[in-house]
């Protein structure tokens, strides 16, 4: 992108700069409280890839078009307001993630000559510390017995199954290692996007539809409300539990596998009960109620644009019905790819 171009993006809205900024916070906080539920109602898979990508896009935007780099970390904290009212029960990983995107996002951006590399930057962080986060947490919880179970499992299926012997491969960590580097790769790609956010403006600006019909328009598929489930009922949670009864009845019918292998995995399991328990009966009340009261603090200063960004969301949800209504004539990878970036733009110029 040329420097000329992106001074002309910026100079030609200066008197609406504080309208806009609020208008790509309202998009990050509409992003982190409402459009996770729209992707999983919608079955797309790494979800937090996804909504991780979004932030990228949304702080480096804010940057694009703020006189100073606080703004970035004042968006955050009204970002985490919203989220507290929108969605209460997020967990408190959550919370964390999004000041950590924003205070990453207020570092680099503390000067505008390097743009395109302080977005670079920024993807590359956020979406390695979003991939680092589930395996932390789930080392945390579990221990290395979760990669080293992991890695029994596969070895001896592999063994039994399909006759192929890697014992110098440790396939808990080749796992843990592919999962950070499909994180790293969306971060380059992103980061990259970011960079070219103003050409892309200006292009879709040009293209734009100025009028949005979503009269009977195809909805996107409700999710259904139902009780929030603990660990162990959701997807990791049964993973992990069918990981370890597989492991335990392996170590009683493998001859090369010892003993110590089920009491191993059986002490891996109560060890996370017990994390589990503490961290939800004693700790989390305390964190929380911490939490809640800086919030409060702040919430009366921010009021008007709390307000003003909750009242937009309705007519966001609109849009996003009628860019995936009008990617239905395509498929697969190529519908979610349309539907994504067309929402993108769609929400962040629509008037």
């Amino acid at each position: 992108m040329s420097i000329s171009l992106q001074n002309n993006l910026l100079q030609s809205n200066k008197t609406d700069d504080s309208t806009r900024l609020l208008k790509i916070t309202a998009l990050w906080a509409f992003s982190e409280s409402a459009f996770g539920g729209i992707l999983h109602a919608l079955t797309i898979p790494l979800r937090g890839l996804f909504i991780s990508s979004a932030a990228v896009l949304f702080i480096s935007l804010i940057a694009l078009f703020s006189k100073n780099s606080k703004d970035i970390l004042k968006s955050t904290l009204i970002v985490i307001l919203i989220k507290a009212g929108v969605s209460p029960y997020s967990p408190l990983a959550a919370y964390l993630a999004v000041t950590l995107q924003g205070v990453l996002g207020y570092l680099l951006f503390s000067t505008k000559k390097f743009y395109k590399i302080s977005s670079l930057l920024l993807g590359l962080l956020v979406l390695f510390f979003s991939g680092m986060q589930k395996i932390v947490i789930l080392t945390i919880l579990f221990g290395n017995t979760l990669w080293e179970s992991l890695d029994i499992f596969i070895k001896q299926v592999s063994i039994e199954i399909f006759n192929i012997h890697h014992p110098e491969i440790n396939y808990g960590y080749v796992i843990i290692g592919t999962y950070v580097m499909l994180h790293l790769v969306a971060g380059l790609f992103i980061g990259i996007y970011a960079g070219k956010l103003p050409q892309k403006i200006s292009y879709y600006k040009n293209h734009f539809l100025s009028f949005i019909d979503t009269e009977n328009g195809e909805d996107i598929p409700k999710k259904e409300k139902r009780k929030k489930k603990g660990w162990f009922l959701r997807p990791t949670g049964v993973f992990v539990i069918a990981l370890s009864i597989g492991v335990i009845i392996l170590s009683y019918l493998s001859p090369e596998l010892k003993d110590s292998v089920a009491l191993s995995v059986v002490i891996m399991l109560v060890r996370s009960l017990v994390i589990t328990f503490v961290w939800l009966v004693i700790v989390a009340p305390i964190v929380k109620k911490i939490f809640q009261k800086f919030l409060v603090k702040r919430k009366s200063k921010y009021s008007k644009d709390f307000e003003e960004i909750i009242s937009m969301f309705p007519e966001f949800k609109e849009i996003v019905n009628y860019c995936w209504k009008h990617s239905s004539n395509r498929k697969g990878v190529k519908r979610i790819r349309y539907f994504l970036s067309t929402s993108f733009y769609y929400l962040l110029l629509s008037k």
